[in-house]
C-alpha cells in the first residue's frame, strides 16, 4: 500500500516541532513499521534536501516563496492578524496546493491523507479524481467554531460564511476525528454522513515516554528537588485555560498555604497578548516564587524528563480535540487533572488515573490538586493506572492499526 501525507502547516514534520507534525510523523512511522510505503509531502525547509528518507519514511519537499522556510518562525495565528500577513498566508497555501496537485497527479498513491484544510480545499476543488483516495485527518483547534457546532452567536463570522473543514469533509472519502464527542455532534447535526466519519484517538510512544527515565539532571537544573511540581506543558493560548491554572495556584498557595508547591507552565506562545494576561495574574497574586514560566524551546529528550520530574499534570483546556500533551505524561505515569471537555475525558478516568473538573472553574481545579497533594499514595496509584491506560489503549502501534482499517475501507 502506498500512502502519502500532505502537510502544509508551518512546522517541519519531525519530532520536537510541535504536536501536529509529531502526530503526522508517528502515523507515518508506524505505518512504515507494518510494511507499507509512506511519503510525507511538505514544504522545503531551509538547509534540508528536496528528498530524504528518515526511519523508512520518504520525504518530498516543495519549494515555496511567500512565507519563511524556517520551521515555526511564522505561526498562522500571528501571520493572519495583518492584511499583508493574510495575503502572504493565502498565496503560500495556494502555491503549496498547486505544486502538491502536480506531484500527486504524477505519482500514484493508494491513499492521500490530508491533515489541514487550507491547501486540501484547493486540492479537492481542482481534482475530483483525487477525492476518492483522500482522507481528512482532522487536527484543528477551536473545532466547534470551525464546524459550526453550537449557538450561531458563538461562531466567528468568517466560519459562518465559509467553513473550509466542512467543505473538505463533504468531498473526501473518509474523515478521521480525534474524539467521539465532536463526531456525534457533527453527525447528529446532519453536516456529515455517519458512514463517512470515524473517531480515532491520537497515540503515544510508550517506549519513549515511560516512568523509568532518569530525570535527575532536569530536577537539578530547574531546582525541582525540594518541590512538589504541578506541570502544564502545551501551547499557551486562551483555549488552553492557563489563566485558570494560575488562579487555582493562587488558591492552593496563598489561600490554602501550600508554599512548597511549584506550578511549572511550559509552552510556546503564539499569542503575545495572552502571555501578558498570565504575567499580570502572576504579579497580582504574588506568585513569582510558585509559578515558573518556561517559554524556551525544549527538545523531546528533555520534555520527557520534565514529565517524569513532575508529580501532577494539569490540562485546564476550555476545548481540546485529543491532546498529545496529556498522553505523554500519562505514559510517564503521572496522575492528571483535566477539564471534562472534548478529547480529555477519554484519557482521564475520573477517580482512577486522575480527576475531571468543569472548564473555567479554578475552585474545582484547586480542590482536586489539593486532594492529590494531601494524598501522595493515591497520586502514585493513579500514576500507575495512567501508565497502564497508555500501554493498553493508546500506544501508537495500536492507533496505526486503526488507521490501516480506514485505508482498507477507502481502497475497496
Amino acid at each position: 500500500m502506498k500512502v502519502v501525507h500532505v502537510y502544509d502547516g508551518h512546522e517541519r514534520v519531525f519530532p520536537g516541532e510541535g504536536s501536529s507534525p509529531y502526530i503526522v510523523y508517528n502515523i507515518a512511522k508506524y505505518t512504515v513499521a507494518k510494511g507499507h510505503d509512506v511519503t510525507i509531502l511538505e514544504r522545503r525547509w531551509k538547509g534540508l534536501d528536496y528528498r530524504e528518507e528518515i526511519e523508512g519514511i520518504k520525504f518530498e519537499r516543495i519549494n515555496l516563496h511567500f512565507c519563511s522556510s524556517i520551521s515555526r518562525k511564522e505561526p498562522p495565528q500571528e501571520l493572519i492578524t495583518s492584511p499583508i500577513g493574510l495575503l502572504r498566508f493565502i498565496l503560500d497555501r495556494t502555491e503549496f496546493a498547486l505544486k502538491a496537485l502536480s506531484y500527486l497527479k504524477k505519482n500514484n498513491f493508494d491513499i492521500i491523507l490530508v491533515h489541514l484544510p487550507f491547501a486540501a480545499v484547493i486540492l479537492v476543488t481542482l481534482s475530483r479524481k483525487l477525492r476518492k483516495k483522500m482522507i481528512y485527518g482532522e487536527m484543528i483547534g477551536e473545532v466547534k467554531k470551525r464546524l459550526r457546532l453550537g449557538p450561531p452567536k458563538d461562531i466567528p463570522l468568517p466560519f459562518r460564511i465559509f467553513s473550509p473543514d466542512l467543505y473538505l469533509m463533504k468531498r473526501v472519502r473518509k474523515v478521521v476525528m480525534q474524539n467521539d464527542g465532536v463526531l456525534s455532534e457533527l453527525v447528529s447535526s446532519g453536516k456529515v454522513e455517519s458512514e463517512k466519519v470515524i473517531a480515532i484517538s491520537l497515540g503515544v510512544e510508550t517506549n519513549v515516554f515511560h516512568p523509568g527515565i532518569d530525570a535527575g539532571d532536569i530536577k537539578e537544573r530547574y531546582g525541582l528537588n525540594e518541590k512538589t511540581v504541578v506541570l502544564f506543558a502545551s501551547t499557551i493560548i486562551p483555549r488552553k485555560g492557563v489563566e485558570y491554572l494560575v488562579k487555582a495556584a493562587n488558591i492552593v498557595v496563598n489561600q490554602k498555604g501550600y508554599k512548597d508547591v511549584l506550578f511549572l507552565v511550559k509552552g510556546n506562545v503564539p499569542e503575545k497578548k495572552y502571555l501578558k494576561v498570565i504575567y499580570t495574574l502572576i504579579e497580582e497574586y504574588k506568585l513569582g516564587e510558585n509559578v515558573k514560566m518556561m517559554l524556551e524551546y525544549i527538545p523531546n529528550e528533555e520534555l520527557k524528563k520534565l514529565y517524569v520530574a513532575s508529580d501532577i499534570y494539569v490540562l485546564p483546556s476550555l476545548e481540546e480535540p485529543c491532546p498529545t500533551s496529556l498522553l505523554e505524561p500519562l505514559a510517564c505515569g503521572k496522575p492528571s487533572v483535566g477539564t471534562d471537555v472534548g478529547g480529555i475525558a477519554p484519557l482521564i478516568r475520573d477517580g482512577w488515573n486522575g480527576f475531571l473538573v468543569e472548564p473555567a472553574d479554578e475552585k474545582q481545579l484547586a480542590q482536586k490538586i489539593k486532594y492529590l497533594l494531601d494524598h501522595p499514595e493515591k497520586w502514585k496509584e493513579m500514576g500507575r493506572n495512567s501508565r497502564k491506560l497508555a500501554e493498553e489503549e493508546f500506544d501508537w502501534s495500536k492507533i496505526a492499526d486503526k488507521y490501516f482499517e480506514v485505508y482498507q475501507a477507502v481502497m475497496k
